[in-house]
């Protein structure tokens, strides 16, 4: 009569006892008999068989020898039967943590790709700590509560309203996520600001396809991680600049108005991070009511960057702008006109309602 021996079944799995007293049994032989052979008490071995000892490498070859039944298929059958008692504890775990779910909008981070969609709750708690990388949120909880410099972007008030501590915490983690498959160098300064030039000649294209490699290639090559992650309900960024460590730097940008001046105006405002301020852990960028000297300084940069201030002047005394005025102007500086467009609505000498089909809109696409 030959034993069946089934390891693992995929809502259940065979305790290790129970398959070692069922094998006993074929043989014909007492557990006293067994417990003799194995050089071991028959309290120990009763343990074994109910479960209450683990079946160690070392035993699990003295049962290959005695019961003719192979070492591997003993360690498998514990390995697996530990895991999935921890697995079904993690599981209970994870039911009395379903509260925190109110903190999300899984949803949303679901259409992101974030997470995977599910409508149970144990299955949104397990998912949501996988994707944080946490085994319980109250420690994930407490390391956010350490960070200072998070902390300080968590108390930032935008004129959209507070920023939502749980939504930029899982839209910076998506970028961190793709962040770590990025390879760059270790960062420079000095490769940056010589990079700025190039970076800055193809914002007059309005294609991503096109510009978006050589972009993402200058920025890795100078030690910077470019990431665009849309942006999560209640987060309400348009970019963020942080050091991963002292030789990597992430990028990330939510392309949160979806148009070319935007993104082109919150991708300089962060190198300009990198460029004129010493190293530090994090820089935000969000329309926010108040704005220390550091983000006026990238502001002054960026814009200076993309218009010379000398023609800006020049161009902004007009007071009045024609969609020809706008064109011409675009093409002496070598320019898109929507980022014309952009600073002349930001700067007010034009309402956010007017020339905005010069613009390129983006949009995501899964």
């Amino acid at each position: 009569m030959k034993l069946e021996l089934n390891e693992v079944n995929p809502d259940y799995i065979s305790a290790p006892g129970d398959t070692l007293k069922e094998v006993i049994t074929s043989k014909g032989l007492t557990q006293n008999e067994v417990a003799a052979r194995l050089g071991t008490s028959p309290k120990n071995l009763s343990g074994l068989i109910n479960n209450k000892v683990a079946i160690t490498p070392a035993m699990a070859v003295k049962l290959e020898y005695v019961l003719g039944v192979p070492a591997t298929f003993w360690n498998n059958l514990m390995k697996n039967y530990q895991e999935f008692t921890e697995n079904h504890k993690q599981d209970k775990r994870n039911l009395d943590q379903t509260e925190w779910l109110r903190n999300f909008d899984y949803a949303d981070l679901a259409k992101k790709n974030f997470v995977p969609k599910t409508r149970k709750a144990s299955e949104k708690v397990k998912f949501l700590l996988k994707f944080f990388g946490y085994s319980d949120f109250e420690f994930m909880q407490k390391d956010l509560s350490k960070d200072s410099i998070l902390a300080g972007a968590y108390r930032l008030t935008t004129k959209q309203g507070p920023i939502n501590t749980w939504s930029l915490t899982a839209w910076i983690q998506e970028g961190d996520i793709q962040a770590a498959t990025i390879q760059t160098q270790d960062f420079s300064k000095t490769r940056l600001k010589r990079a700025i030039p190039e970076i800055r000649s193809l914002v007059s294209d309005d294609d991503p396809k096109m510009f978006l490699p050589i972009l993402k290639k200058q920025l890795a090559n100078s030690g910077v991680a470019l990431v665009f992650v849309p942006e999560v309900k209640g987060c309400r960024v348009s970019g963020v600049t942080r050091w991963k460590n002292h030789k990597k730097v992430i990028v990330e940008l939510s392309l949160r108005y979806k148009s070319n001046d935007q993104l082109w105006f919150t991708l300089f405002h962060e190198l300009a991070h990198l460029l004129l301020h010493e190293q530090a852990g994090f820089f935000i960028s969000a329309d926010s009511y108040e704005k220390d000297e550091r983000e006026k300084q990238a502001d002054h940069w960026a814009a200076n960057t993309l218009i010379p201030d000398k023609d800006w002047r020049s161009f902004a005394a007009k007071q009045h702008f024609s969609k020809p005025d706008i064109i011409d102007f675009a093409k002496q500086v070598d320019i898109h006109p929507g980022i014309v467009v952009g600073r002349l609505q930001k700067e007010e000498f034009i309402p956010y309602n007017r020339f905005n089909d010069l613009k390129i809109r983006y949009d995501w696409k899964n």
